[in-house]
């Protein structure tokens, strides 16, 4: 009960008494629908997956709950899994427009589920990558939440081809990523190793799990890249690293 209780007022935070009373019953049943009734949204949760766990990071512990100094405008949502990041973001900003990244396609298909009711979202069956390349999807943990991608030869038989930020910003025409949310089980390594330079600069805030456990020396790389421009680390929230573009939020500031 006390369980419970602790979750109900976490839930509380960033939902009305009828959305977190809803939420509450339906991780105490197991449902497989979380219906928030007044925002007329529908979640889907598939059974014997990793769906409940990410639902309860990303909507009881909040681990993207972060306050902000920006109305984000721009959200770059990278290993997407099944969208429950995407689903949150756009309800607490509304007029956020979002893309959403995933590699694998049983997920993807719960991306479109779990976002249908909410408008401005691109989703994109592709690997966030620095640069086009093409991939062989792997599940060595075989799990829901931690597929993993192999480069291969654009001659071998691949999955999946790659998307890069940079190739975001141009297909959008935005002019920053006022959130990157990365969670792609050390492709971060790659990513913040070469092609940086243009988009990360025209980063607001970086939103960033690392697994170093998968990809030794992750977190360097992020941590390295990160440190040419002016950002600082914000906070961490179960794991994610949270940081700001301190020159971009001046500017925001200003205007």
């Amino acid at each position: 009960m006390l369980k419970i209780l602790v979750s109900f007022r976490l839930l509380k935070i960033h939902f009305n008494a009828r959305d977190a009373f809803a939420i509450t019953l339906a991780l105490i049943f197991r449902w497989t629908r979380v219906k928030l009734p007044s925002r007329n949204v529908e979640l889907f949760i598939r059974p014997n997956t990793k769906d409940r766990a990410t639902f309860k990071e990303v909507f009881v512990a909040g681990i993207y709950n972060t306050p902000l100094p920006i109305v984000p405008q721009t959200i770059v949502d990278a290993g997407a899994n099944v969208g429950l990041a995407s689903a949150f973001f756009k309800m607490k900003y509304p007029t956020a427009e979002i893309v959403a990244i995933e590699i694998e396609s049983a997920n993807v298909e719960m991306i479109r589920k779990n976002t249908a009711a909410f408008r401005d979202i691109t989703v994109l069956e592709k690997a966030l990558y620095n640069k086009k390349s093409f991939f062989r999807i792997e599940d060595p943990y075989h799990a829901t939440n931690s597929f993993q991608v192999r480069e291969v030869s654009k001659h071998d038989n691949h999955d999946i081809e790659s998307v890069t930020l940079d190739d975001v910003l141009a297909t959008k025409q935005w002019a920053t990523i006022d959130i990157l949310k990365l969670d792609i089980e050390g492709a971060e390594k790659e990513l913040f190793e070469e092609h940086y330079q243009n988009w990360l600069p025209r980063t607001k805030v970086i939103m960033v799990e690392t697994h170093d456990r998968m990809r030794p020396k992750c977190s360097y790389a992020v941590m390295k890249a990160i440190n040419e421009y002016d950002f600082i680390l914000f906070t961490t929230t179960e794991g994610t690293l949270v940081y700001f573009n301190v020159s971009l939020m001046t500017v925001a500031s200003h205007t």
